[in-house]
């Protein structure tokens, strides 16, 4: 016995050691399930971006090839019509002239993609670490709980030292994926 400590006041420490690691996990748990949603979310909306940006290139050489029809139709001289070659002559600088903004439309669709699908791999990263750290809360649970029952304070340390790694994983984490 340590003098000056009173004999049930181990026994309480312990208990609270294991609360707050319990804590620890329900919230580790709790940011982790968070992320996951995130990262899936993330991940649809870089999908749904991409998708955009394939029908705007689409849309971009649609523009182009209905442009270089309309051009080798008049050079053809089938159109004799002036008024009707005229009129495929608009259509086809038309065509020409919304076909540029098609295709920067469609870059920069593509751009936004791929910082979506960035971000969603940097909370992915985030959710695993929370996982670890989520790991080691329980672990450590489980060993300040077998310290209480058994009495000895070597499985609290360990437990301890554990619920620290747990708690520089859980930080990490939930910086990692702001």
């Amino acid at each position: 016995m340590n003098p000056g400590v009173e004999p049930n006041q181990g026994g309480r420490l312990v208990s609270l050691a294991a609360a707050v690691i319990a804590v620890l996990a329900a919230l580790g748990t709790l940011f982790a399930h968070h992320r996951s949603i995130s990262a899936l979310s993330a991940k649809n909306q870089a999908i749904l971006t991409q998708a955009r940006a394939t029908d705007m290139f689409t849309a971009y050489e649609a523009k182009q090839i209905r442009f270089n029809i309309y051009r080798a139709l008049i050079a053809s001289d089938l159109v004799k019509d002036t008024r009707k070659k005229a009129q495929l002559e608009s259509v086809a600088q038309s065509e020409s002239a919304a076909a540029p903004v098609a295709l920067e439309r469609a870059r920069a669709l593509e751009r936004q993609a791929l910082a979506e699908d960035e971000r969603s791999e940097r909370i992915l990263k985030s959710y695993e670490l929370l996982q670890y750290a989520t790991t080691a809360f329980e672990i450590s649970i489980v060993l300040v709980s077998i310290s209480a029952l058994s009495g000895g304070s070597r499985l609290l340390s360990i437990g301890c030292a554990v619920s620290g790694l747990g708690l520089v994983l859980f930080v990490v984490g939930l910086v990692r994926g702001s």
